[in-house]
C-alpha cells in the first residue's frame, strides 16, 4: 500500500482513505527527495515512488535583460506649448511628437470654417481645384494652382509651425488635405523620404496639423503581424514625426464605421529641423 500524499502534508480528509497514514515521515523529503537536516532530521525520511507532478507557471517576463530605449520602435511624446515660443526637447529618429494647443488662442472649428470660406472663395472653382487622392480616399488641393495667395489662414499655419519648430519648409512641401466626411480617410503608406534617398536628405521630419472634426492618425509597422496603433486627433492637435519613424511605420487617417457630414482639414509640411538624434 502507498502512503497518503495529503495526510503527510497534514491534509487529508477522506474517512476511509484507501492509502496509508503513518506519523512521523518528512514531508519536505517526501516532496522533494531532499532535506537540509539529512541524517539528523527527527522524521523518517521515505522515498516517494510516485514523483509530484510540476506545475506549469505561466512566466510573465522572457528575459530580465535591462531594455535599452535605441531599441524601441516608436518613441511618443506629449508637448506643452503654453508659454513657450520654440520647440525646444531633443527628439530622436523613432519619435512621434503630439502637441494639443499651438492654436489654442482661436476659438474651437475656426481655423477649420476660415479654412474651408477660404479655399471655397479662392477664385478657383472647387472642381478644378480639390483632386481626389489615392482612389476616392480623399481631397486634396492642386498645388499647381495659385490658390495660397487666397488664403491667408493657410499661410498663417505654415509659418506659426515653421516658426515654432525651427523647420526648413521647402517650396511646394506642404499640402492641403479635405476629409469632406468620416468616409473619407487615408491608406497607410510612407511619406516619399522612405523611398527616395534624395528627398531623404532634405527632409528628416512631417507635421500634419488637425482642424475640424476630431479623426484617428493611425501607425501600420512594416512588419508581418502589421501591428497598428491609432491617436485622435481633435481641432487643433499637431502630430508629427521623424525619419526613423517614417521608414519603420506607414501611417494614414482611418475610416469611420459610421459616416457624419463633419469635416476635416489637415494642413502637411514636410522639411527638416536639425534636433534629432539618431538612434
Amino acid at each position: 500500500m502507498s502512503y497518503c500524499n495529503d495526510y503527510i502534508n497534514k491534509r487529508c480528509t477522506r474517512d476511509n482513505c484507501k492509502f496509508l497514514h503513518e506519523d512521523g515521515i518528512c514531508s519536505h523529503f517526501w516532496k522533494f527527495n531532499k532535506c537540509k537536516f539529512n541524517e539528523e532530521c527527527k522524521f523518517k525520511h521515505v522515498v516517494n515512488s510516485k514523483p509530484q507532478k510540476k506545475k506549469n507557471h505561466v512566466k510573465n517576463t522572457e528575459t530580465f535583460k535591462p531594455i535599452n530605449k535605441n531599441d524601441v520602435d516608436m518613441r511618443l511624446i506629449i508637448h506643452d506649448s503654453y508659454n513657450k515660443q520654440y520647440f525646444n526637447e531633443q527628439l530622436t529618429s523613432k519619435d512621434v511628437v503630439i502637441i494639443n494647443n499651438l492654436f489654442s488662442d482661436y476659438a474651437p472649428l475656426e481655423i477649420y470654417y476660415n479654412l474651408v470660406n477660404e479655399i471655397e472663395t479662392c477664385g478657383i472653382h472647387e472642381d478644378t481645384l480639390l483632386k481626389l487622392w489615392h482612389g476616392d480616399s480623399h481631397l486634396i488641393a492642386d498645388d499647381k494652382l495659385n490658390w495660397k495667395i487666397n488664403c491667408p489662414t493657410f499661410s498663417m499655419i505654415i509659418d506659426r509651425v515653421k516658426e515654432y519648430f525651427n523647420m526648413k519648409i521647402p517650396d511646394n512641401s506642404t499640402r492641403f488635405n479635405w476629409y469632406k466626411d468620416t468616409s473619407h480617410f487615408k491608406p497607410f503608406h510612407f511619406d516619399a523620404a522612405a523611398i527616395k534617398p534624395h528627398i531623404a536628405k532634405v527632409q528628416n521630419f512631417t507635421l500634419a496639423i488637425s482642424f475640424g472634426a476630431t479623426r484617428e492618425a493611425s501607425f501600420e509597422r512594416d512588419t508581418k503581424d502589421k501591428t497598428k496603433i491609432s491617436i485622435p486627433q481633435p481641432d487643433g492637435t499637431c502630430y508629427a514625426f521623424c525619419n526613423d519613424t517614417n521608414e519603420l511605420w506607414r501611417h494614414g487617417i482611418l475610416q469611420e464605421p459610421e459616416v457624419k457630414q463633419d469635416g476635416r482639414i489637415s494642413v502637411i509640411c514636410w522639411g527638416w529641423i536639425d534636433n534629432i538624434k539618431k538612434i
